[in-house]
């Protein structure tokens, strides 16, 4: 998937993007500070099993690729913006919501989750977006800690 950002453009292998769903799901199921009920449909059946293959993961993949074609799914949020940092890093702000060097295996996790929580209903008010999304930044930066 590509994508045009402030005059700039990004791209990420689709089954990377579908990964990163499969995280920030977990992540809102095991890990989120506040109890949002937070599902994305697509994966499901990916969920649903005991073991996974990566047939499924490219299946799911396949579904995904479907939904972005439809315009279904979008993880950037309307006024969002990202700025490189020198070393590579992204600066990411989105209204009064500000994440400095957040590296590039941070970057599209945080979006997704960002766009989750703003498009979550009941609404989310900004300050305990920022507060659930430093926590998720926590919690992705400690995983290498803990698992390695």
């Amino acid at each position: 998937m590509e994508f045009i950002l402030n005059n700039k453009k990004y791209s990420i292998i689709n089954h990377e993007l579908y990964i990163n769903y499969l995280m920030v799901d977990s992540y809102f199921k095991d890990h989120s500070l506040y109890d949002y009920n937070v599902s994305f449909d697509f994966l499901n059946p990916i969920l649903s099993k005991d073991k996974i293959e990566f047939e499924d993961i490219l299946k799911g993949t396949e579904v995904l690729e479907e939904l972005i074609e439809k315009n279904e799914i979008n993880f950037l949020p309307y006024g969002l913006r990202i700025d490189e940092h020198l070393n590579g890093n992204f600066k990411i702000t989105y209204s009064d919501l500000v994440f400095k060097n957040v590296t590039v295996g941070e970057a599209i996790p945080l979006l997704i989750a960002l766009n989750t929580l703003l498009n979550h209903q009941p609404i989310v008010s900004l300050t305990q977006i920022r507060e659930e999304l430093d926590n998720f930044l926590d919690k992705f930066r400690s995983y290498g800690d803990e698992n390695g």
